[in-house]
């Protein structure tokens, strides 16, 4: 809800169109039909220097256009912080109380510097995504399936401690229609190998705990059983080895 509302908000106005693009497991979930919810929020940016980046989004985190559609839902924001902020990174941590609720939920939202946003597109999130905030349509640049695949080869492949949420992620991707006839660029390819072996060596209790919790409970008994994890694992690998 969080996340949904505050992209929205982010770029309602235009004037930053073409300069923001959604990337990550938010990404997948609001555009690509995932089941599973992400922690946090990632964004790519461009041009946008930092302390006006900063300064929009201090803005947004006290504004009533993000403070009255989570209250109206029973959440409030009761913390926030920018712990980073850098030429290359700028990151908010959110601490969300529902109501009810003794402790906060706890999200980030990050923006990494690029050079240039390409393999995107401008369109309106998934409306089954939204019916169940009763969100009017959320519009955002977001990442393409095909460059969302080779960003999520590239995570799987450099992370220091590889992530089941990346198996994941690319069991969807890779098993879209329009993921069929898919060819890497030479860069990309130099990271198969070590994605093909970090898919290999993530076990079924750590994708229990970092991706089956995060799933739609109506998905989640699927997803949960032992051989489910294997089947995903085995694909994922076989498909990463095609692209060789």
């Amino acid at each position: 809800m969080f996340h949904l509302v505050f992209l929205r908000v982010l770029v309602a106005r235009g004037e930053d169109k073409g300069l923001i693009a959604l990337k990550g497991g938010c990404n997948l979930r609001f555009y690509f039909g995932s089941v599973r919810y992400s922690d946090d929020m990632d964004l790519d940016v461009v041009v946008i220097a930092r302390e006006t980046l900063k300064n929009k989004v201090d803005r947004l985190l006290q504004s009533p256009a993000v403070t009255a559609p989570l209250k109206a839902h029973g959440l409030t924001i009761v913390e926030t912080s920018a712990p980073k902020q850098t030429e290359t990174t700028q990151r908010w941590k959110v601490g969300l109380r529902r109501d009810g609720d003794e402790l906060p939920i706890r999200t980030k939202v990050e923006f990494s510097r690029r050079d240039a946003i390409e393999g995107t597109k401008f369109e309106a999130a998934d409306r089954q995504v939204l019916r169940p905030y009763g969100l009017t349509p959320v519009l955002a640049l977001h990442y393409t399936s095909g460059t969302a695949i080779r960003q999520k080869i590239h995570a799987l492949a450099a992370r220091t401690e590889p992530q089941a949420r990346d198996v994941f992620d690319l069991s969807l991707l890779l098993a879209r229609s329009d993921a069929a006839g898919l060819t890497l660029d030479a860069a990309a390819k130099e990271w198969l190998a070590d994605a093909i072996d970090h898919a290999m060596g993530i076990s079924f209790d750590e994708y229990a705990s970092r991706v089956v919790a995060f799933l739609e409970p109506t998905h989640a008994e699927v997803y949960a059983e032992r051989s489910a994890w294997h089947a995903m694992q085995e694909d994922v690998i076989a498909r990463l080895e095609a692209l060789r």
